[in-house]
Protein backbone atom coordinates (compact mmCIF):
# COMPACT_ATOMS: atom_id res chain seq x y z
CA UNK A 1 0.00 0.00 0.00
CA UNK A 2 1.57 3.34 -1.06
CA UNK A 3 2.26 5.89 1.70
CA UNK A 4 -0.41 8.53 2.28
CA UNK A 5 0.57 11.90 0.87
CA UNK A 6 0.83 14.66 3.48
CA UNK A 7 -1.54 17.61 3.04
CA UNK A 8 -0.04 20.65 1.32
CA UNK A 9 1.11 23.46 3.61
CA UNK A 10 1.50 27.23 3.39
CA UNK A 11 5.24 26.66 2.99
CA UNK A 12 4.63 24.47 -0.09
CA UNK A 13 2.53 27.23 -1.65
CA UNK A 14 5.07 29.93 -0.72
CA UNK A 15 8.03 28.05 -2.23
CA UNK A 16 6.20 27.39 -5.49
CA UNK A 17 4.93 30.98 -5.77
CA UNK A 18 8.25 32.52 -4.75
CA UNK A 19 6.80 34.52 -1.85
CA UNK A 20 6.90 34.33 1.95
CA UNK A 21 4.59 32.11 3.98
CA UNK A 22 3.28 35.30 5.61
CA UNK A 23 2.23 36.60 2.22
CA UNK A 24 0.39 33.37 1.44
CA UNK A 25 -1.34 33.48 4.84
CA UNK A 26 -2.51 37.05 4.30
CA UNK A 27 -3.74 36.19 0.81
CA UNK A 28 -5.64 33.09 1.98
CA UNK A 29 -7.24 34.94 4.90
CA UNK A 30 -8.09 38.00 2.83
CA UNK A 31 -6.15 40.28 5.13
CA UNK A 32 -4.03 41.98 2.47
CA UNK A 33 -4.09 42.64 -1.26
CA UNK A 34 -1.04 42.22 -3.52
CA UNK A 35 -0.28 43.06 -7.12
CA UNK A 36 -2.26 41.16 -9.72
CA UNK A 37 0.85 39.22 -10.74
CA UNK A 38 1.64 38.11 -7.17
CA UNK A 39 -1.95 37.14 -6.44
CA UNK A 40 -2.07 35.13 -9.67
CA UNK A 41 1.13 33.25 -8.74
CA UNK A 42 -0.21 32.45 -5.26
CA UNK A 43 -3.59 31.32 -6.60
CA UNK A 44 -1.93 29.09 -9.22
CA UNK A 45 0.38 27.60 -6.58
CA UNK A 46 -2.56 26.87 -4.27
CA UNK A 47 -4.34 25.08 -7.09
CA UNK A 48 -1.21 23.17 -8.17
CA UNK A 49 -0.26 21.80 -4.72
CA UNK A 50 -3.90 21.28 -3.66
CA UNK A 51 -3.64 23.43 -0.55
CA UNK A 52 -6.70 23.53 1.70
CA UNK A 53 -7.01 25.84 4.70
CA UNK A 54 -7.05 23.98 8.03
CA UNK A 55 -9.50 25.76 10.31
CA UNK A 56 -8.38 24.00 13.47
CA UNK A 57 -4.69 24.71 12.87
CA UNK A 58 -5.37 28.32 12.00
CA UNK A 59 -7.40 28.72 15.20
CA UNK A 60 -4.56 27.30 17.35
CA UNK A 61 -2.06 29.79 15.94
CA UNK A 62 -4.13 32.97 15.63
CA UNK A 63 -7.10 32.40 17.94
CA UNK A 64 -9.25 32.83 14.83
CA UNK A 65 -10.48 30.23 12.40
CA UNK A 66 -11.47 32.72 9.70
CA UNK A 67 -14.79 30.89 9.45
CA UNK A 68 -18.38 31.75 10.33
CA UNK A 69 -21.25 29.27 10.57
CA UNK A 70 -24.77 29.93 9.31
CA UNK A 71 -27.47 27.81 10.95
CA UNK A 72 -30.55 27.67 8.74
CA UNK A 73 -33.76 25.64 8.53
CA UNK A 74 -34.51 24.25 5.08
CA UNK A 75 -32.06 25.39 2.42
CA UNK A 76 -34.72 24.63 -0.23
CA UNK A 77 -36.79 27.51 1.14
CA UNK A 78 -36.29 30.44 -1.29
CA UNK A 79 -36.22 32.92 1.59
CA UNK A 80 -33.47 30.97 3.35
CA UNK A 81 -31.53 30.71 0.10
CA UNK A 82 -31.72 34.49 -0.33
CA UNK A 83 -30.47 35.09 3.23
CA UNK A 84 -27.56 32.72 2.57
CA UNK A 85 -26.77 34.47 -0.70
CA UNK A 86 -26.48 37.85 1.00
CA UNK A 87 -24.50 36.49 3.94
CA UNK A 88 -22.11 34.61 1.65
CA UNK A 89 -21.50 37.70 -0.45
CA UNK A 90 -20.52 39.74 2.62
CA UNK A 91 -18.36 36.97 4.12
CA UNK A 92 -16.43 36.51 0.88
CA UNK A 93 -15.88 40.26 0.50
CA UNK A 94 -14.50 40.46 4.04
CA UNK A 95 -12.24 37.41 3.77
CA UNK A 96 -14.19 34.87 5.83
CA UNK A 97 -15.23 31.31 5.00
CA UNK A 98 -18.90 30.50 5.50
CA UNK A 99 -20.14 27.09 6.69
CA UNK A 100 -23.80 26.10 6.32
CA UNK A 101 -25.72 23.79 8.62
CA UNK A 102 -29.30 22.87 7.72
CA UNK A 103 -31.12 21.95 10.94
CA UNK A 104 -34.05 20.57 8.94
CA UNK A 105 -31.81 17.65 7.98
CA UNK A 106 -30.68 17.04 11.57
CA UNK A 107 -32.35 14.92 14.24
CA UNK A 108 -30.73 17.00 17.00
CA UNK A 109 -30.13 20.77 16.79
CA UNK A 110 -28.04 20.49 19.97
CA UNK A 111 -25.73 17.94 18.36
CA UNK A 112 -25.32 20.05 15.22
CA UNK A 113 -24.61 23.17 17.26
CA UNK A 114 -22.04 21.29 19.36
CA UNK A 115 -20.36 20.14 16.15
CA UNK A 116 -20.22 23.71 14.84
CA UNK A 117 -18.82 25.16 18.05
CA UNK A 118 -16.27 22.35 18.11
CA UNK A 119 -14.89 23.75 14.87
CA UNK A 120 -14.04 26.95 16.75
CA UNK A 121 -15.80 29.19 14.24
CA UNK A 122 -15.39 32.91 14.91
CA UNK A 123 -19.11 33.63 14.93
CA UNK A 124 -22.56 32.30 14.08
CA UNK A 125 -25.46 33.63 12.02
CA UNK A 126 -28.67 32.07 13.29
CA UNK A 127 -31.51 31.89 10.76
CA UNK A 128 -33.38 29.00 12.38
CA UNK A 129 -35.57 28.46 15.42
CA UNK A 130 -33.67 26.71 18.24
CA UNK A 131 -35.04 24.76 21.21
CA UNK A 132 -34.16 26.08 24.68
CA UNK A 133 -31.28 23.61 25.21
CA UNK A 134 -29.57 24.56 21.97
CA UNK A 135 -30.06 28.27 22.65
CA UNK A 136 -28.36 27.89 26.03
CA UNK A 137 -25.44 26.15 24.33
CA UNK A 138 -25.17 28.99 21.84
CA UNK A 139 -25.24 31.62 24.58
CA UNK A 140 -22.44 29.85 26.46
CA UNK A 141 -20.20 29.51 23.39
CA UNK A 142 -18.43 32.79 24.10
CA UNK A 143 -18.21 33.91 20.47
CA UNK A 144 -20.33 36.60 18.76
CA UNK A 145 -23.54 35.59 17.05
CA UNK A 146 -26.37 37.40 15.33
CA UNK A 147 -29.91 36.06 15.60
CA UNK A 148 -32.17 37.03 12.71
CA UNK A 149 -35.21 35.97 14.76
CA UNK A 150 -34.73 38.45 17.60
CA UNK A 151 -34.91 41.94 16.23
CA UNK A 152 -35.74 43.51 19.61
CA UNK A 153 -32.48 42.53 21.29
CA UNK A 154 -29.55 45.00 21.28
CA UNK A 155 -27.11 44.61 18.38
CA UNK A 156 -29.28 42.02 16.69
CA UNK A 157 -30.24 42.25 13.02
CA UNK A 158 -33.70 43.79 12.51
CA UNK A 159 -35.94 41.19 10.89
CA UNK A 160 -39.20 43.16 10.79
CA UNK A 161 -41.14 39.91 11.25
CA UNK A 162 -43.91 41.37 13.42
CA UNK A 163 -44.13 44.51 11.30
CA UNK A 164 -44.50 42.43 8.12
CA UNK A 165 -47.32 40.31 9.54
CA UNK A 166 -49.13 43.33 10.95
CA UNK A 167 -48.88 44.99 7.54
CA UNK A 168 -50.45 41.93 5.92
CA UNK A 169 -53.20 41.76 8.52
CA UNK A 170 -54.15 45.41 7.99
CA UNK A 171 -54.20 44.91 4.24
CA UNK A 172 -56.63 41.96 4.50
CA UNK A 173 -58.84 44.04 6.78
CA UNK A 174 -58.78 46.88 4.24
CA UNK A 175 -60.24 44.46 1.69
CA UNK A 176 -63.24 43.95 3.95
CA UNK A 177 -62.25 40.51 5.22
CA UNK A 178 -63.34 39.76 8.77
CA UNK A 179 -63.11 35.96 8.86
CA UNK A 180 -59.35 35.52 8.60
CA UNK A 181 -57.28 32.39 9.27
CA UNK A 182 -53.54 32.21 9.81
CA UNK A 183 -51.33 29.15 9.28
CA UNK A 184 -48.49 29.20 11.82
CA UNK A 185 -45.45 26.95 12.21
CA UNK A 186 -43.12 26.88 15.22
CA UNK A 187 -40.24 25.64 13.05
CA UNK A 188 -40.49 28.77 10.90
CA UNK A 189 -37.84 31.33 11.92
CA UNK A 190 -39.60 34.40 13.28
CA UNK A 191 -42.87 32.50 13.76
CA UNK A 192 -43.68 34.01 17.16
CA UNK A 193 -43.20 37.57 15.93
CA UNK A 194 -45.19 36.94 12.75
CA UNK A 195 -48.08 35.46 14.71
CA UNK A 196 -48.00 38.34 17.17
CA UNK A 197 -48.07 40.87 14.34
CA UNK A 198 -51.13 39.26 12.77
CA UNK A 199 -52.95 39.03 16.10
CA UNK A 200 -52.26 42.64 17.07
CA UNK A 201 -53.37 44.05 13.72
CA UNK A 202 -56.67 42.18 13.86
CA UNK A 203 -57.28 42.83 17.57
CA UNK A 204 -56.94 46.56 16.90
CA UNK A 205 -59.91 46.23 14.54
CA UNK A 206 -61.89 44.01 16.92
CA UNK A 207 -61.45 40.95 14.72
CA UNK A 208 -60.48 37.52 16.09
CA UNK A 209 -57.78 35.55 14.31
CA UNK A 210 -58.19 31.80 13.79
CA UNK A 211 -54.79 30.08 14.03
CA UNK A 212 -54.03 26.73 12.39
CA UNK A 213 -50.62 25.28 13.36
CA UNK A 214 -48.60 23.02 11.04
CA UNK A 215 -45.48 21.02 11.81
CA UNK A 216 -43.19 22.11 8.99
CA UNK A 217 -42.89 25.36 6.98
CA UNK A 218 -43.20 23.59 3.62
CA UNK A 219 -45.51 23.54 0.61
CA UNK A 220 -46.48 19.97 1.52
CA UNK A 221 -47.87 21.16 4.85
CA UNK A 222 -49.85 23.88 3.12
CA UNK A 223 -51.41 21.27 0.85
CA UNK A 224 -52.07 18.92 3.77
CA UNK A 225 -54.03 21.45 5.80
CA UNK A 226 -55.99 22.82 2.83
CA UNK A 227 -58.98 20.47 2.97
CA UNK A 228 -59.65 21.02 6.69
CA UNK A 229 -59.46 24.79 6.20
CA UNK A 230 -61.32 25.11 2.92
CA UNK A 231 -63.97 22.38 3.25
CA UNK A 232 -64.95 22.97 6.86
CA UNK A 233 -68.31 24.21 8.08
CA UNK A 234 -67.27 27.83 7.60
CA UNK A 235 -64.59 28.60 5.05
CA UNK A 236 -62.53 31.71 5.95
CA UNK A 237 -62.70 34.71 3.65
CA UNK A 238 -58.92 35.05 3.69
CA UNK A 239 -55.96 32.90 4.72
CA UNK A 240 -52.55 34.33 5.61
CA UNK A 241 -49.60 31.98 5.96
CA UNK A 242 -46.36 32.29 7.92
CA UNK A 243 -44.35 31.86 4.71
CA UNK A 244 -44.88 31.71 0.97
CA UNK A 245 -44.17 27.99 0.56
CA UNK A 246 -47.16 27.09 2.73
CA UNK A 247 -49.32 29.50 0.70
CA UNK A 248 -48.10 27.88 -2.51
CA UNK A 249 -49.08 24.39 -1.30
CA UNK A 250 -52.44 25.67 -0.09
CA UNK A 251 -53.24 27.33 -3.42
CA UNK A 252 -52.26 24.23 -5.37
CA UNK A 253 -54.48 21.97 -3.27
CA UNK A 254 -57.36 24.47 -3.44
CA UNK A 255 -57.49 23.96 -7.21
CA UNK A 256 -57.66 20.18 -6.74
CA UNK A 257 -60.56 20.71 -4.33
CA UNK A 258 -62.45 22.69 -6.98
CA UNK A 259 -61.98 26.11 -5.39
CA UNK A 260 -60.65 29.28 -6.96
CA UNK A 261 -58.19 31.79 -5.49
CA UNK A 262 -59.07 34.59 -4.88
CA UNK A 263 -62.73 34.16 -5.95
CA UNK A 264 -63.53 31.66 -3.18
CA UNK A 265 -60.77 32.64 -0.74
CA UNK A 266 -57.98 35.21 -0.65
CA UNK A 267 -54.51 33.80 0.10
CA UNK A 268 -51.40 35.75 1.10
CA UNK A 269 -47.95 34.91 2.46
CA UNK A 270 -44.86 36.45 3.99
CA UNK A 271 -41.33 36.55 2.50
CA UNK A 272 -42.00 37.35 -1.18
CA UNK A 273 -40.22 34.31 -2.59
CA UNK A 274 -38.73 35.03 -6.05
CA UNK A 275 -41.11 32.80 -8.02
CA UNK A 276 -44.27 33.91 -6.17
CA UNK A 277 -45.11 36.29 -9.01
CA UNK A 278 -45.13 33.35 -11.44
CA UNK A 279 -47.79 31.36 -9.58
CA UNK A 280 -51.34 31.27 -10.89
CA UNK A 281 -52.65 33.57 -9.59
CA UNK A 282 -49.51 35.50 -8.53
CA UNK A 283 -49.08 35.49 -4.76
CA UNK A 284 -49.66 38.55 -2.59
CA UNK A 285 -46.85 38.68 -0.03
CA UNK A 286 -44.69 40.90 2.17
CA UNK A 287 -41.08 41.38 1.10
CA UNK A 288 -38.60 40.98 3.99
CA UNK A 289 -35.55 41.86 1.84
CA UNK A 290 -33.89 38.53 2.65
CA UNK A 291 -30.78 39.05 0.52
CA UNK A 292 -30.04 42.48 2.02
CA UNK A 293 -30.82 41.19 5.52
CA UNK A 294 -28.34 38.32 5.16
CA UNK A 295 -25.61 40.67 3.94
CA UNK A 296 -26.19 43.24 6.67
CA UNK A 297 -26.32 40.58 9.40
CA UNK A 298 -22.99 39.14 8.23
CA UNK A 299 -21.32 42.55 8.05
CA UNK A 300 -22.62 43.39 11.53
CA UNK A 301 -21.31 40.11 12.92
CA UNK A 302 -17.87 40.48 11.33
CA UNK A 303 -17.61 44.04 12.65
CA UNK A 304 -18.23 42.65 16.14
CA UNK A 305 -15.62 39.92 15.62
CA UNK A 306 -13.06 42.45 14.40
CA UNK A 307 -13.85 44.95 17.17
CA UNK A 308 -15.17 47.57 14.78
CA UNK A 309 -18.26 49.79 14.80
CA UNK A 310 -21.44 48.30 13.37
CA UNK A 311 -21.79 49.09 9.65
CA UNK A 312 -24.38 51.53 8.38
CA UNK A 313 -27.19 49.74 6.59
CA UNK A 314 -27.01 50.36 2.88
CA UNK A 315 -30.53 49.05 2.24
CA UNK A 316 -33.88 49.90 3.81
CA UNK A 317 -35.03 46.69 5.51
CA UNK A 318 -38.57 47.94 6.19
CA UNK A 319 -41.03 45.24 5.02
CA UNK A 320 -42.90 46.04 1.81
CA UNK A 321 -46.34 44.73 0.87
CA UNK A 322 -46.49 43.30 -2.66
CA UNK A 323 -50.12 43.09 -3.82
CA UNK A 324 -50.82 40.54 -6.53
CA UNK A 325 -53.69 38.48 -7.86
CA UNK A 326 -54.18 35.98 -4.99
CA UNK A 327 -56.18 38.49 -2.91
CA UNK A 328 -59.26 40.60 -3.64
CA UNK A 329 -61.97 42.52 -1.83
CA UNK A 330 -64.51 40.56 0.21
CA UNK A 331 -67.89 40.02 -1.34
Amino acid sequence: MPPTKSPATLRDVAELAGVSTAAVSKFVNGKQRFTAAVERRIAEAIDQVGYRSNLAARSMVTGRSGAIAALVYGVENPYTAAVIKGASRAATALGYDLLFVDLLQSESPERELARVTGMQVDGIVLAAALPAEARQLLASYGRPFVDLNRASEPSQAPSGEEQAAAMLGRYLLSLGHRDIAYIACEAQPGNADRLQGMQRSLQAAGVALTVHPVTSPTAEEGARVASSLLLGQKRPQAIATCNDLIAMGLMSEARHLGLSVPEDVSVAGIENMPFGRFLSPPLTSVDLHADALGEWAMRDLIATIDGEDAPVRGHDLTPRLIVRGSTRAAG
